[in-house]
């Protein structure tokens, strides 16, 4: 067994030190985030070679790699903007080529939904080539990691331990950008709060990527208190851990990164309730609701009463006309416009960037959400891709049981959300709807 994997097993309340320090050391040295971010990769490319990816390798540092992205992005690492993407597509298909690719699982739905969003790229203007990779890359970087995490992770065992060092190599980096966090927020008196997004408790990031991997640890901390696993050693630091991410999550005023997770897990817990073969554990679901209860009282009280003004902004949101809406909800309502207008074939990725503009946005700006991104961006088809990664869900939901049931409804499910809220800023969610698909072979409890 690898040391790094004896380490995470037994060494995790140091790790997690260690990796919130570092978020202090990085916050002003970008030149250390650039060599932590090249070093996992490299590391990671030489271990997957060395061990033939017997122990999951590949899994392990692209969880990672995903995790670490939003922090490398915040410190101005000197990498690629899409590196979290590409470093992750390229360690799952190196772990999938030494294995010989016998665990690759293709379906027709997983094909039909990166296949539907090739031909749209025809229709690009004739511009210089750059600009066309950027635009595609962008755009569609984050479908194809989405697409590779599918047939890496789809059908694949994971015991126990598997499932729980993906998990922590996920959670460490969170640690480090909770880390960051701290370290950049202005003193108490200094910090103000407004109807808008909070940079201030976001590490001077966008608050919508923060908050959404602030969000993870709610999921993944609820996903195994359902399967009755632990976390760190004493429930209580697991606990700690939510309190702290959501804590922060809530004061970065991004309300898709709290709402995310919320639904996730009380839609988890619904259907576990109606497994025949599992009891809830009610005790775990009254500390779920005493602690985001709590947070969102004190969160309340700290900001003033902001915090309760930005979440009713989205009842204002939903009861206005066309007419009159605006940001994120005004850009959904162009790109469904543009969508109309371009039906067929869409204007191509990447084009709904200046569209948006030509359509009375007022600026040309990207959408937030993945899919009426799609429907503007690729038309017809990608309506047919869009229709294509549901249906995956659902026929594979059915035939799942027990924890298998509730690990795939989770994880797809929050990540779907996330494409609601966020598209793909970030290599999050096609990383945790790939992760969705595994098979867990645990011991009988």
């Amino acid at each position: 067994m690898p040391f790094y994997i004896k380490i995470l097993n037994k060494r995790f309340y140091a790790l997690s030190i260690l990796h919130f320090i570092m978020g202090i050391i990085i916050s002003s040295r970008k030149d250390l985030a650039t060599i932590w971010g090249l070093a996992i990769f490299f590391y990671g490319f030489l271990y997957i070679i060395r061990y033939g990816n017997r122990n999951d390798e590949a899994s392990f540092f692209a969880s990672y790699l995903v995790g670490i992205e939003v922090a490398l992005r915040a410190v101005g690492a000197s990498l690629l903007w899409e590196y979290g993407k590409y470093s992750t597509i390229f360690l799952l298909v190196t772990g999938m080529v030494v294995e010989n690719i016998k665990f690759l699982r293709l379906n027709t739905l997983s094909v039909v939904y990166i296949a539907s969003l090739l031909p749209s790229i025809a229709i690009l203007p004739e511009v210089k080539t750059r600009y066309i990779r950027m635009m595609v890359s962008g755009n569609l970087s984050g479908p194809l990691c989405l697409f590779i995490s599918f047939i890496y992770f789809r059908q694949r065992k994971f015991k126990e331990e598997n499932i729980l060092n993906v998990f922590k190599c996920l959670s460490l980096p969170i640690i480090t950008l909770i880390g960051l966090i701290f370290v950049r927020a202005p003193s108490i008196e200094d910090i103000s709060f407004s109807s808008e997004a909070n940079f201030q408790l976001s590490a001077g990031f966008g608050p919508n990527q923060v908050s959404t991997l602030l969000g993870l640890p709610l999921v993944i901390i609820s996903i195994l208190k359902i399967c009755n696993l632990k976390f760190y050693p004493k429930p209580i630091f697991d606990y700690a851990f939510v309190s702290i991410s959501l804590g922060l999550a809530l004061l970065t005023f991004a309300r898709g990164g709290v709402i995310a997770p919320v639904f996730t897990i009380t839609f988890l817990y619904f259907i576990s309730g109606r497994l025949k073969r599992h009891r809830i554990n009610y005790k775990t679901v009254f500390y779920l609701i005493l602690l985001i209860g709590g947070l969102y009282y004190f969160s309340s009280n700290f900001t003033a009463g902001m915090l309760d003004q930005r979440y009713l902004n989205l009842a204002t949101i939903a009861n206005q006309g066309d007419g009159t809406v605006s940001g994120r909800a005004k850009i959904m309502v162009l790109d469904f416009e543009i969508f109309k207008d371009n039906f067929l074939m869409g204007v191509g990725p990447g084009g709904g960037h200046h569209q948006r503009l030509v359509y009375g946005y007022g600026s040309a700006v990207a959408s937030h959400s993945e899919f009426t991104r799609m429907l503007a961006e690729h038309g017809l088809f990608g309506l047919i891709s869009l229709i294509s990664i549901l249906l995956l869900f659902y026929i594979e939901y059915k035939k799942r049981v027990d924890y298998n049931r509730i690990f795939l409804a989770g994880m797809s499910l929050f990540a779907i959300l996330t494409m609601f809220h966020s598209a793909f800023r970030i290599a999050l969610p096609g990383f945790v709807y790939g992760l969705s698909y595994v098979i867990l072979t645990f011991r009988r409890r």
